[in-house]
């Protein structure tokens, strides 16, 4: 089975209706999305760029929820 990317990470932490696992879910997304940034480094695009902002944002405003 092939490595998880950020989206489908992201996918799974938006998709998590347990509260006790979002945590786990918000973080592994978000380390997900670092590392891509970091693989892609000054090769990322703006619209990457923004597409990975988004996401963080939206992972951080879905943590503020749960809590």
């Amino acid at each position: 089975m092939p490595h998880p990317t950020w989206q489908d990470l992201y996918n799974d932490a938006l998709l998590e209706y347990d509260l006790a696992k979002l945590p786990e879910r918000v973080e592994a997304a978000c380390q997900a999305i670092h590392q891509y940034r970091v693989q892609k480094g000054y090769a990322l695009t703006a619209e990457e760029r923004k597409e990975l902002d988004d996401a963080l944002r939206v992972l951080f405003t879905l943590m503020q929820r749960a809590a």
